[in-house]
């Protein structure tokens, strides 16, 4: 193990600076250095895979977990473009599409966990009803009917229902 971590260490040493510079070019600087990390998390896992002339091996881990960091912000903008289309919103300028981003996050922060979740694998995510339900560990019509829910709660939320008619963290009163 010893060998293990001092092989990482050169290599993380050598090139964290580079495999930096090649994400900074091609993603916003808010998300360069979770990249980066998840890059060199996934050369520690792999190690034994690591080739000798590293370099070329870490710009292709990188390419492709820029990849799923860009496919997840796609799918996070949908799902906020999805959800605010629900809620009504006419978005003449710039100050109401920051409103409606703002009214879809309190809205799914005021959502339980498991429906929150369920959202997110199917518009997230963007997995199909099956996989979403093989991923929460339940049935199809089960998984089917708690997104059925999920979406009326989050609808609900969104357009004010009063707190007494519905309750947003479970079944409605």
């Amino acid at each position: 193990m010893a060998n293990s971590e001092e092989r990482f260490t050169v290599l993380y040493e050598q090139h964290y600076d580079a495999v930096e510079r090649y994400v900074r070019r091609r993603i916003e600087a808010a998300a360069v250095r979770d990249v980066v990390a998840e890059v060199f998390l996934v050369a520690w896992r792999r190690l034994p895979e690591v080739p000798a002339d590293a370099l070329p091996w870490l710009y292709g881990t990188a390419r492709r977990t820029l990849a799923n960091e860009v496919r997840g912000a796609g799918r996070r903008a949908a799902l906020t473009a999805r959800a605010a289309g629900h809620g009504g919103f006419s978005s003449g300028d710039h100050a109401d599409d920051v409103a409606g981003r703002v009214s879809v996050t309190a809205a799914l922060a005021r959502l339980s966990g498991t429906d929150a979740e369920a959202l997110r694998l199917v518009a997230w995510e963007g997995l199909t009803l099956r996989q979403a339900a093989r991923a929460a560990g339940c049935s199809l019509p089960a998984f089917a009917m708690r997104l059925h829910r999920a979406r009326a709660r989050l609808r609900q939320a969104l357009d004010g229902t009063p707190a007494h008619l519905t309750t947003l963290r479970g079944e409605p009163t």
